[in-house]
């Protein structure tokens, strides 16, 4: 298979991925507002302990990513009009319910032009992987993905939520991690380096500490649209009507 037929092979695997994921959004948006409440209130309990165990001092040496990130820790994907800003753990099930929701909202705004997007991977979850920092690990591999390319980036973050593990799991392994990105999204060598190495975890944990901090965040999903706080459940349409004003 040549070149150009395996970048068609990735770029159809990912559409399907998309696909599939935009499926179930219309059955699934009843359920997700009341999942996050629910967790918005459970993580703003107990954000004080996420905060503290994200702070212990893994010592992770920081890393600036390759990629175009913001001032405040965002993987920077789009350069439109209209600011958005996505605080998510990959181990939290209302980020996997909200990014089901409106993966086709994000990607359609991406494609025309009408936003930016800063998507923040925060950690607030690793007391939750039974002690293999699951949140962080998969973060960091998200960064490394963001290296690649912008829709690299989408494709792997809708793949590790198709692969989302439990709470109060060990989460998944990084030969797991590993192989969702290779297998489901075409990703190469070089990023896989970047994975076993870990390049992204102390960046990730300065996020994490930032938005927790001078960010505000109290939650995950939190989502911005020009720096104002909106709620999950009027998301769509509050950009909508920033990007019709813009």
């Amino acid at each position: 298979m040549g070149s150009s037929e395996r970048k068609n092979e990735r770029r159809k695997a990912a559409e399907a991925l998309r696909k599939q994921q935009a499926a179930e959004a219309r059955r699934r948006k009843i359920l997700l507002w009341v999942s996050v409440g629910a967790a918005v209130v459970l993580i703003g309990g107990l954000l004080g302990v996420g905060i503290w165990y994200n702070s212990r001092g893994d010592d992770y040496e920081v890393n600036e990513p390759t990629a175009a990130v913001s001032d405040s820790y965002g993987v920077t994907l789009g350069s439109g009009p209209v600011e958005i800003d996505l605080f998510i753990d990959y181990m939290c099930p209302a980020c996997n319910q909200f990014e089901s929701a409106y993966s086709e909202n994000l990607q359609s705004w991406l494609d025309d032009g009408s936003v930016t997007i800063n998507y923040h991977p925060i950690t607030i979850l690793d007391r939750l992987s039974s002690g293999t920092e699951y949140s962080t690990r998969a973060a960091s591999a998200a960064v490394c993905a963001a290296d690649v390319g912008e829709q690299q980036f989408l494709d792997y973050t809708l793949a590790l939520y198709q692969n989302q593990p439990a709470e109060n799991s060990t989460g998944l392994s990084d030969d797991e991690l590993i192989a969702i990105g290779t297998d489901d999204v075409g990703l190469d060598a070089s990023w896989q380096t970047c994975v076993e190495n870990g390049t992204y975890k102390g960046w990730v944990q300065d996020g994490t500490a930032w938005a927790t901090g001078d960010g505000g965040v109290t939650g995950t999903p939190t989502a911005k649209v020009n720096g104002e706080v909106v709620e999950n459940a009027s998301f769509a349409d509050e950009v909508q009507a920033a990007i019709d004003a813009a």
